[in-house]
């Protein structure tokens, strides 16, 4: 490589750094996985966060939180995303877990929303209809009190506001924070308002195609 091609290429990896750009999207795991520093109080301390790349032929991503004391009514999830490396939340899903309806009982009842923008808070637009690519909300499953993970699944770039790539080309990308609540307890991973490494819209298209 020549010494002024070579100058090119650093500057302008230089100035995708500087910009808060995610890589290269087609160089990006289907798979994110951040293990948190468990130093938080125990009835929010989360262990693990997991992304996951929706299925080549659908439009679903998933990402997955762990606690390792279990969930109980009270708590309350916060899941920023961001879609196109600026470092500002494109959106949020938000969840809080109430006591079971009926009294003994152990399902928790769950109010689920996502809104667009709204920054590191907890204002935005609120999205109608915004789950996986079948409809539902994005946590479909029963959270009982001591169900210690959950599942999230949203067709992230309809719910946020964004156009489907062409995936062929561009799978896009991105990344989480996630905050777990109680009271004036909480605990964020990764920590502070910083976000996990970035993961691939799509899957790749395997052997199907």
């Amino acid at each position: 490589m020549s010494r002024l091609r070579c100058v090119l290429v650093l500057l302008s990896a230089a100035g995708l750094l500087l910009a808060g750009a995610l890589p290269a999207q087609a160089a990006l795991p289907e798979t994110v996985v951040v293990h948190d520093s468990r130093t938080s109080s125990p009835v929010v301390d989360i262990s693990t966060v997991r992304l996951q790349a929706s299925y080549y032929y659908d439009s679903e991503q998933a990402v997955s939180v762990t606690v390792p004391h279990g969930y109980r009514a009270g708590h309350v999830i916060t899941v920023w995303f961001d879609l196109n490396g600026d470092n500002t939340p494109d959106g949020h899903f938000e969840m809080r877990l109430l006591p079971p309806k009926n009294a003994g009982g152990q399902t928790l009842r769950k109010v689920q929303e996502f809104r667009r923008g709204g920054g590191w808070g907890h204002g935005g637009t609120k999205v109608r209809n915004c789950g996986g690519s079948e409809g539902g909300p994005p946590v479909f499953d029963t959270i009982k009190t001591g169900t210690r993970g959950f599942s999230a699944v949203l067709d992230l770039w309809y719910c946020a506001g964004f156009s489907t790539p062409d995936i062929d080309v561009d799978p896009g990308a991105w990344r989480v924070a996630v905050r777990v609540a109680m009271g004036k307890n909480a605990d964020m991973a990764p920590n502070g308002q910083t976000w996990s490494k970035p993961v691939r819209g799509w899957e790749g298209c395997h052997d199907e195609c």
